[in-house]
């Protein structure tokens, strides 16, 4: 992972996230991930970076079709998925099928367990913030 290093609660989040959640745009698309940890990378919302405070709580799951448009053994995938990142993205058509990197943290943060939003102790998808500060 790029940026800083998460905190514990940071951690517990993006482990949810890869756990329960995986690629939200392959949960939209209706498609189940078998071992969703093994597929799915992290995308940061770039409106919060990687290495400012609280950033990681931005971010959701892709796969890496979705993420960097290739699939598993280095092969590109088909012109109709729709890419998040270069070099095969088409980010416009990514949103336009998705929805804004928000949205889709928002979604994450509706499907998380609610045991792991009480520890970590807010709901960005209940418009929270950490520290009750935006």
């Amino acid at each position: 992972m790029n940026g800083r290093t998460p905190t514990k609660k940071e951690r517990l989040y993006i482990q949810a996230v890869l756990t329960h959640v995986g690629c939200i745009a392959c949960v939209i698309d209706g498609r189940e991930i078998e071992n969703p940890e093994l597929w799915t990378e992290l995308h940061h919302d770039p409106d919060y970076g990687s290495t400012d405070e609280n950033c990681h709580f931005h971010s959701f799951g892709l796969c890496v079709p979705h993420h960097r448009g290739v699939a598993p053994g280095g092969v590109r995938v088909p012109s109709d998925i729709a890419v998040r990142h270069p070099p095969l993205s088409n980010c416009a058509r990514f949103v336009e099928r998705y929805g804004t990197d928000e949205l889709l943290c928002a979604q994450t943060w509706e499907l998380l367990p609610q045991s792991v939003k009480d520890e970590i102790g807010f709901d960005l998808s209940l418009g929270e913030v950490p520290g009750g500060v935006k």
